[in-house]
């Protein structure tokens, strides 16, 4: 399981499962917001940007995503 962290005011920081090929989006207000299918290439995309915030939003904008509500 890798994390990084991304500099955004909406999103605290990015989970990818290279076993599942899973990426989970973090939000500050605990929102989660998951991505199926995703290749590590594409994640790893992401790692090396230098706005890491632009690459995941061009990655997820056409994906279909599974959110989850902040636990309480």
């Amino acid at each position: 399981m890798n994390i990084i962290p991304v500099e955004s005011k909406q999103i605290a920081y990015v989970q990818y499962d290279d076993q599942s090929s899973s990426m989970i989006v973090h939000y500050h207000t605990g929102y989660k917001a998951s991505y199926s299918n995703v290749n590590q290439d594409d994640y790893l995309m992401i790692v090396s940007s230098t706005n890491r915030y632009d690459s995941l939003m061009r990655l997820t904008e056409t994906r279909y995503i599974e959110g989850s509500a902040p636990e309480k």
